[in-house]
């Protein structure tokens, strides 16, 4: 079965496993009478319709503006060092993803996927800056279509233990597209290497394919 999710999903084909298991589940308990399990899987089955919904999203007609990645929260905005491909510090953009929020990434550019890295880690809390460097993740190295080069780096979480990649290199991105997935609590960062002025504030809320994080100068 392929599970990548297309844009015209209502709920991301990833959550398929999660929303069959338990309401089969629920449906076996309650055949045998055992009726508190019986909820908790209808429960566990609801939620993971919620978790894994994919809702459309039409991203700003902005030039030389980059659009969050991910839905959730403003947690770091600062210098931080890069480690997979520019190799030195840059500004860094890191925006985490509770389990309430929608978990599909998305593109913040029009342009082309130059090259990418999966790396197996760790699962320490998504919202820890040590989480960077030691939790399982995969970077995107991207050069935008105005000619600007980001790393955008999926990270899992506590509970997160697979990270869906969709991209490859040499593949071309239209902003908002999706190029993921990250099971269960995470955090996408953004690497910057040119000159930015970000539009966002830490704490604020950010949605995936439609917040401007902020323009090239």
């Amino acid at each position: 079965m392929n599970l990548r999710t297309k844009e015209s999903d209502i709920i991301a084909k990833e959550g398929y496993p999660f929303i069959s298991g338990g309401i089969a589940s629920s449906l076996l308990f309650y055949k045998f009478g055992l009726k508190s399990l019986a909820i908790a899987g209808a429960l566990f089955g609801g939620f993971s319709l919620y978790f894994f919904r994919n809702p459309k999203r039409q991203p700003p007609i902005l030039k030389n503006a980059l659009i969050s990645p991910a839905d959730g929260k403003i947690v770091f905005i600062g210098d931080a060092y890069e480690r997979y491909f520019f190799k030195k510090e840059t500004k860094r953009i890191s925006v985490f993803m509770s389990l309430f929020d929608v978990h599909i990434n998305r593109a913040p550019a029009d342009g082309v996927v130059l090259d990418s890295i999966y790396n197996k880690g760790k699962f320490l809390p998504a919202n820890v800056d040590k989480a960077s460097t030691d939790n399982e993740q995969n970077a995107y190295f991207i050069e935008t279509a105005c000619g600007k080069r980001i790393v955008v780096v999926q990270i899992a979480g506590l509970v997160a233990r697979r990270i869906a990649v969709y991209k490859e290199p040499n593949d071309k991105l239209k902003r908002g597209e999706i190029i993921g997935l990250i099971r269960f609590g995470s955090r996408v960062d953004v690497y910057i290497e040119d000159e930015f002025e970000e539009v966002v504030y830490l704490s604020e809320k950010v949605r995936a394919g439609k917040t401007v994080l902020g323009l090239f100068k």
